[in-house]
């Protein structure tokens, strides 16, 4: 069983905000995967899957306001990491 440091769970934090919708949907598929699970601490996954879910409702909120501005470029932008050009 792999536990976190306080080091790494920064690092995850700091990692996470810089995800575009796309990485996080796979980043939550990975962790969610029964083989993974079995290596991971279970407050280490509830820690990731909170930091996840913060990410998600920040890009969810990015995405509604490109949407509402009809800002297309930006909403792919947002999902897929692209430039959006």
């Amino acid at each position: 069983m792999v536990k976190m440091t306080q080091e790494d769970r920064e690092y995850f934090k700091n990692g996470v905000k810089t995800l575009c919708g796309t990485e996080l949907v796979f980043a939550i598929r990975v962790i969610e995967d029964k083989d993974m699970k079995k290596g991971i601490d279970s407050k280490d996954l509830e820690f990731m899957k909170k930091e996840l879910g913060r990410q998600a409702g920040a890009i969810w909120a990015k995405l509604l306001r490109a949407l509402k501005k009809h800002d297309f470029k930006e909403a792919e932008k947002i999902l897929t990491g692209g430039t959006g050009e």
